[in-house]
């Protein structure tokens, strides 16, 4: 073996070049020896081009070698490795740009060459999220048929060019093929995949994969987008005469002119916010590619529409809608039923659309209800094993639905609030009917749920435990404070600071925090006695550790005017300035304790007195 790959040593020095971008000592090699240009020096086969070009930063050595062979043959550019990548494949792998460019000038027919799986460089660029690199050859890749047989733009290799640019996330350079190739809309790439099933598998590309918080979302409602404004787009206005048609062009084009200077003065100004705060950037980003997945759904959807089979349109957009059922994306549906609104009857896994929102627990698809006539909704052939619509609320939800819920008392709650909420809307009958097990809906919530009932009482149990102790310290505090007034008392038992301000925030503090901490020891120790039904995770638990926590929030906060009011009484006299920064301290460990209970109470507060998670979505009429 060693005999075998002598060269491998022998090219050291030109692999050390290539790799260094040192086209002088390569040079001097090439001069000694004109087989070295294109002979192999690796293991795998490689040429030095094909290192050179794989470093993605020897460009003047790139370019320098690529025109030394091309003076030769320039088909010894397309000599290939081991695994038959020619440099050209490399270029587009590595997303080296400016290596492709020089290698296609030289020859353009390397853009078509394909590997021995059959994957041209576009396809590769696309593969390995080479944006820069897959535009610049999606702009030299000819639409002919090349060596696998088939156009780069159809079949399965053009199945497989639109999927992969869609995972990689270049929405729109995938609509910008959708526009030039119509038929990948409707191709599979090697794993029978759709560009619109891609697509809705991408929940984080549409709005409805994004959580926002207040904040965010206002941001996010402000922030422009490049989509917002065309200058390019011209709409040419119409008048009776040439002079009426010169002076209304000269007004609009001064308005056109206006427009745009206002857009870029607001997007400069949005630019130096953005550098100051990089998260409202990070929004922006997310809202261009919100807008980038909406026109190419909607362009997606309209071009498999205008094919003439129905089975193609049918599986199309049915697998689509299914895959966007189990991820979410009620944007995606509600496009494929605003045009088709038969697809309603297409079956997800043996089941139609809404039954599948409840078995996958995807509120947002299921809200569509409340945007469709009510014969379509819940359709009593819609069953998997004799289930019907409120079996499938009682059965549980899968765990990555689940964990999107906080503890398991909530996701208790999570489950009660869908299945009270499919109760609304079936018939009666369905209510006791018995599915294949002998079961009613009632008992099968309530076998399916055994097990998260006991882990939400556990997780109940400790979290009143875990509060009481500290409200129980601050009763303790609370009680001692009022009977050891700062300062001290007279003869009489007055305290000496009894008509002084402060001493009344500290009177009024120490109340506010025993009478709190009280309430919230009261209702955890309510918790704790607690049967832990199954109707009680709904509404009543959660609103004992509602009530618990915030008072147990409010005894905190007072507690700690109390000190603080209680040390300036003290100090203010000789040692002032010390108590500021004294009582700043002290609300440090107070702070962080709120800082982690917080989120939970705002969850407690949103999932049982907030707005329902079940609504209507928007205006628009599906069936």
């Amino acid at each position: 073996m060693g005999e075998d790959y002598k060269y491998v040593l022998r090219y050291l020095p030109l692999y050390r070049a290539a790799v260094t971008d040192d086209w002088e000592a390569a040079k001097a090699i090439f001069d000694r020896d004109p087989d070295a240009l294109t002979t192999r020096i690796t293991y795998w086969s490689e040429t030095t081009l094909h290192i050179a070009v794989a470093t993605n930063c020897s460009h003047r050595f790139v370019e320098n070698l690529v025109n030394r062979i091309a003076a030769v043959d320039k088909t010894k550019l397309r000599t290939p490795d081991y695994t038959t990548y020619n440099s050209l494949h490399y270029a587009a792998k590595v997303g080296n740009t400016r290596a492709a460019t020089v290698l296609v000038e030289n020859d353009p027919e390397m853009a078509s060459i394909v590997d021995q799986c059959g994957h041209t460089p576009v396809k590769l660029a696309a593969w390995f999220g080479r944006k820069e690199t897959l535009v610049y050859l999606l702009g030299v890749t000819p639409d002919v048929i090349g060596e696998a047989g088939t156009s780069p733009y159809s079949g399965t290799t053009g199945g497989d060019l639109i999927t992969l640019t869609i995972t990689a996330g270049f929405y729109d350079v995938a609509l910008n093929l959708i526009e030039r190739y119509p038929s990948l809309a409707t191709e599979k790439d090697r794993n029978g995949i759709t560009a619109l099933q891609t697509l809705a598998s991408r929940p984080g590309a549409f709005p409805s994969g994004r959580s926002w918080w207040f904040w965010q979302f206002f941001i996010y409602n402000c922030t422009p987008s490049v989509l917002d404004f065309n200058p390019e787009v011209e709409k040419k206005p119409t008048s009776p005469n040439k002079r009426g048609k010169r002076s209304g062009r000269a007004g609009w084009w001064w308005f056109r002119f206006v427009q745009s200077a206002c857009f870029n003065f607001y997007l400069l100004l949005w630019s130096a916010v953005e550098y100051l705060v990089p998260v409202m950037r990070d929004i922006r980003e997310s809202k261009l590619i919100h807008r980038q997945t909406s026109l190419l759904t909607k362009a997606l959807v309209a071009t498999v529409l205008t094919v003439d089979d129905h089975g193609v349109v049918w599986d199309v957009l049915g697998t689509a809608m299914s895959t966007a059922a189990q991820h979410g994306i009620h944007e995606l549906i509600e496009e494929c039923l605003g045009r088709y609104p038969g697809l309603i009857w297409y079956r997800i896994e043996g089941i139609y659309l809404f039954l599948a929102s409840i078995k996958y627990r995807q509120v947002k698809v299921f809200n569509l209800v409340y945007q469709m006539t009510g014969h379509v909704v819940f359709a009593t052939p819609n069953t998997i094993g004799e289930d019907n619509a409120l079996h499938l609320a009682g059965r549980r939800a899968s765990p990555h639905r689940l964990s999107t819920v906080t503890g398991a008392a909530l996701q208790m709650q999570r489950e009660l609030q869908w299945f009270k909420e499919v109760e609304k809307f079936v018939e009666p009958s369905f209510k006791e009917a018995l599915n294949g097990e002998k079961k009613t809906p009632r008992m099968v919530f309530t076998d399916e749920h055994l097990d998260l009932v006991e882990k939400g009482e556990k997780w109940m149990k400790d979290t009143a435990s875990s509060s009481t102790v500290v409200a129980a310290l601050i009763v303790t505090v609370a009680f001692t404070a009022i009977f050891t007034a700062p300062g001290g008392n007279k003869d009489d038992g007055t305290p000496y600071f009894l008509r002084d301000s402060t001493f009344m925030l500290f009177a009024i503090s120490d109340a506010l925090a025993l009478f709190a901490s009280v309430t919230s020891v009261l209702m955890f120790l309510s918790m704790l006695t607690s049967r832990y039904a199954e109707e009680d995770f709904l509404y009543a638990l959660p609103k004992r550790i509602t009530i618990g926590l915030v008072s147990l929030f409010i005894s905190i906060a007072a507690i700690m005017v109390t000190f603080c009011a209680a040390m300036v009484l003290v100090l203010r006299k000789e040692l002032a300035w010390i108590a500021a920064p004294v009582g700043l301290v002290a609300c440090v460990p107070v702070t962080f304790f709120v800082m982690l209970q917080f989120p939970l109470l705002v969850e407690l507060v949103m999932s049982t007195y907030g707005p329902s998670i079940f609504h209507k979505q928007n205006d628009l009429v599906l069936h």
